[in-house]
């Protein structure tokens, strides 16, 4: 191979690197704006990652070649630690989907989840049914994943925890859909929804405030994803998220 071949490797390695994340972006804008289905932005920022990744590996190759003297060294640094910096994300994700089940409703109440009222009318036609039937042991799933996600038990008043919740769920950044202050004995209700920076998904939570007993209240949160199979634990962890600034409040 001539030198003239190595260092078109090495120019090779950037333009990939940077073709890919050029792809990539814009698929995930038109995703973001409603241009593209979610399915078909997904396919293309995946694609885009392929390009990526197929410069990553020639720019190892070229620091590869470099180290013994032959030209293009330089290209194919910038280009190997671009790419892995940049895979790492998407990596990362899959990695971390791998040790988490294929669900997407998860709630601390899994006998008798909250319901959601208000935020029916906003979800599509394409959007994750809210029955909780699918899969069939959905409960048991979301148990072996996540058994520290219980109903978390207040030594305070009814009023103080539905006040500290409305808030808490407004400093997360969500959109509060409905709030129904607890009243006559019934359980109050927030329900609201969580977009995601990137791709613009809509992920619906719906929080429980129940009286149970003097200065003892119950609060149960359940979080859905409109769209996708698993949601790599992201409802989790919204869950825990909400949980632990609530008690910071409180």
């Amino acid at each position: 191979m001539s030198d003239a071949s190595r260092s078109r490797i090495a120019g090779l390695s950037l333009r990939f690197v940077i073709a890919g994340i050029i792809v990539a972006v814009i698929a995930l804008l038109l995703t973001r704006f409603g241009v593209l289905h979610f399915r078909s932005g997904l396919i293309g920022v995946a694609g885009g990652m392929l390009v990526v990744g197929a410069g990553t590996l020639l720019g190892i190759i070229g620091i590869i070649r470099g180290v013994m003297g032959k030209p293009g060294l330089a290209p194919s640094a910038i280009a190997a630690v671009a790419g892995i910096v940049i895979l790492a994300v998407p990596v990362s994700n899959a990695l971390g989907g791998g040790s988490v089940p294929p669900i997407h409703d998860i709630s601390t109440d899994l006998e008798t989840p909250p319901d959601f009222v208000s935020v029916v009318a906003l979800r599509g036609e394409d959007s994750n049914p809210l029955t909780r039937t699918e899969p069939a042991d959905l409960a048991e799933q979301q148990r072996a994943a996540y058994p520290q996600l219980q109903t978390l038990i207040v030594e305070d008043d009814i009023a103080t925890v539905f006040a500290a919740a409305l808030e808490e769920a407004t400093a997360q950044g969500w959109d509060i859909v409905d709030a129904a202050e607890p009243e006559n004995g019934e359980a109050g209700r927030i329900e609201a929804t969580d977009t995601t920076l990137l791709f613009g998904f809509k992920d619906d939570v719906v929080i429980r405030i129940a009286d149970d007993g003097p200065d003892r209240t119950l609060v149960d949160m359940r979080s859905v994803s409109r769209v996708g199979i698993s949601d790599l634990g992201k409802n989790a962890a919204r869950i825990e998220g909400f949980f632990d600034g609530l008690k910071g409040r409180l």
